[in-house]
């Protein structure tokens, strides 16, 4: 396993043949990775989950990952940087999103996992109730309480949720909903919203300045519409409590964009690294840090290993949403 780590910890056991490796100056590691997986394998491996012992290398310091295709260009895969979010920033953090983020939904999809009937909600938990359903969605059931079919995708439940802005209308409005709108935290949390927001500014500002074409392009996009987060390239910002993600590819971010992932923590805990296991690649992104990734390859994170009683592992992912370029013309509701 290589570990890209400048303590005195640093243990490396053999290097994998797919990896190849070189250093800025600056100090900056390169490291450039080709497939382990091919992607009709990878892509049967999606609501799946990939140990830590999948992966050889494992990133804890200030690296570059490019992906190198089968004609052998290489494609920014990943800019991981130590230490760059101020920590008063990731405190404030914690305090305003950490109980947004436990709120449990069933909507994430392959993210979420296999089908898992302890995880559903309990509304919905009746295998002898589902109608059509796939490997980690019921697409369609029977209600327990009316007894009527129910056409509505869900999955496991999650803690997981959104701020900022969406590009779907409100359920709760039956007449002419407006196809993008406030998410029901930035409408309803004023306060934490507006104190999360220096926050989302400093996450973008590491894009802005380690990913600047990206960057441009997905800026330029973001402020076609008013539905963006004032002065940033972001229209979205997902939130995850304690969650391991499954294997799968982001949908509904901007496709000639890139994400952002960064984590805010409590206690201690080991675990739950970022990984691309088609790449054989994982980053251990830990408060403080920057990770821009392409979230249009497959990913998922490792085991997350509580060491104290009580621990946070939040994670936050920026992005602009593609559709909402829908809604140029429109006006942002109050």
């Amino acid at each position: 396993m290589t570990r890209t780590r400048r303590s005195s910890k640093k243990r490396a056991v053999g290097r994998s043949k797919s990896v190849k490796k070189t250093r800025k100056r600056n100090p900056v590691s390169v490291i450039y990775v080709k497939k382990v997986m091919t992607d009709k394998a990878i892509a049967a491996k999606e609501g799946e989950y990939f140990p830590e012992s999948h992966y050889k290398t494992i990133v804890n310091e200030d690296t570059d990952a490019y992906r190198v295709d089968e004609k052998g260009n290489n494609h920014l895969l990943l800019r991981f940087r130590k230490n760059v979010l101020p920590l008063d920033l990731c405190s404030n953090g914690i305090k305003n999103l950490k109980k947004a983020a436990m709120k449990k939904h069933d909507n994430r999809g392959a993210a979420g996992g296999i089908i898992d009937l302890k995880k559903m909600p309990k509304y919905a938990n009746d295998p002898n109730l589902f109608v059509k359903k796939n490997k980690f969605r019921i697409v369609s059931y029977i209600s327990k309480d009316k007894g009527t079919l129910v056409n509505s995708s869900l999955g496991n439940n999650t803690m997981s949720n959104i701020i900022g802005y969406f590009d779907k209308p409100d359920r709760n409005i039956k007449i002419n909903p407006p196809q993008c709108r406030k998410t029901a935290f930035t409408a309803q949390e004023v306060e934490k919203w507006k104190n999360s927001v220096p926050l989302i500014r400093a996450i973008d500002a590491q894009f802005k300045f380690l990913i600047p074409d990206k960057y441009a392009t997905q800026y330029k996009r973001a402020h076609k519409t008013p539905f963006v987060i004032k002065g940033t390239a972001f229209s979205t910002v997902t939130i995850n409590y304690n969650w391991r993600t499954a294997l799968h590819k982001d949908a509904g971010d901007l496709k000639d964009g890139f994400g952002n992932l960064v984590v805010l923590e409590e206690g201690k805990y080991e675990g739950g690294y970022t990984g691309y296991p088609q790449y054989s690649v994982c980053v251990d992104v830990r408060q403080g840090d920057f990770l821009g990734m392409d979230v249009h390859e497959w990913h998922c994170n490792t085991k997350i290993k509580p060491i104290t009683k009580d621990y946070t592992r939040l994670s936050l992912v920026a992005y602009l949403r593609e559709k909402m370029i829908r809604c140029k013309n429109d006006k942002l509701l109050d």
